[in-house]
């Protein structure tokens, strides 16, 4: 029985079949499909996926959705940080001195965690703050600069609204000023 092979690159959109011809072919037939599925996970992983066997791809896809799908549930797992309800508890977790970008930083993510959309806007930020008596110098300008340190990234933008969402990285300084 020959073995069947399937390469998926989710960063670079690239699918490589192998296998008998039948198989390649049958797979050529569900390439919209497949197409669509990798599109939806698309930059979404760190490494190639490969899948081995004779399992046919349209069952093979599904099973790599929901693999991939708790994997990536598993990563943010890992990646999030628990955030109290109240923003002064939060807040008080941080020690020592915090600059603006700090301060916008923990407050975004803050803002962030409350949000059923996980993502955030500049003024919910500010206006956080503000209730608990902490002014920015320049909130757009600081999450700005958060955003070209790579610490946060845009999710989308309605209008001239950006919305925005704290990058891996972002979460892993915020763990180095929660130690």
């Amino acid at each position: 029985m020959e073995t069947t092979k399937v390469r998926i690159n989710l960063k670079t959109g690239e699918i490589e079949f192998e296998g008998s011809e039948q198989f390649v072919a049958e797979q050529l037939s569900k390439l919209a499909e497949i197409a669509e599925l990798v599109a939806s996970f698309s930059g979404a992983a760190e490494n190639d996926i490969e899948l081995e066997g004779d399992a046919e791809l349209g069952n093979g896809v599904t099973e790599l959705a929901k693999v991939e799908q708790e994997e990536e549930a598993a990563s943010q797992a890992d990646k999030t940080i628990s955030v109290p309800k109240s923003f002064g508890e939060w807040l008080h977790k941080f020690k020592g001195d915090l600059s603006d970008a700090d301060k916008g930083l923990l407050t975004a993510y803050y803002v962030q965690a409350q949000c059923s959309t996980n993502d955030f806007k500049t003024s919910e930020v500010n206006n956080a703050l503000k209730d608990h008596g902490i002014k920015l110098a320049n909130p757009s300008e600081t999450i700005r600069r958060l955003a070209v340190k790579k610490l946060l990234f845009q999710t989308r933008k309605v209008g001239k609204l950006r919305f925005m969402r704290v990058s891996a990285d972002g979460i892993a300084e915020l763990r180095q000023k929660l130690s």
